[in-house]
């Protein structure tokens, strides 16, 4: 993603977001830790509910209101 930041720039002016700056829209480095894994991985969280942790957040919603959030105070288009 270096060598976004012209694109990112161009987005804020296009769609008159909040001038954000590139380096602050995410952590790129952890997006480089997290889609440069050389395996697959998988997680099942069924031994957390069988010992009483029954309560979860759907990772659908939670995007879907994160994005909003951000689309709301101009920060995305």
């Amino acid at each position: 993603m270096a060598d976004k930041e012209d694109l990112w720039k161009s987005m804020i002016e296009k769609y008159g977001l909040v001038n954000t700056p590139y380096d602050d829209v995410s952590s790129w480095a952890f997006g480089d830790f997290v889609f440069s894994w050389d395996y697959d991985f998988f997680a099942d969280g069924s031994k957390a509910r069988r010992f009483g942790f029954h309560e979860f957040i759907d990772t659908e919603a939670m995007f879907m209101d994160i994005f909003r959030n951000l689309r709301d105070r101009k920060i995305l288009p």
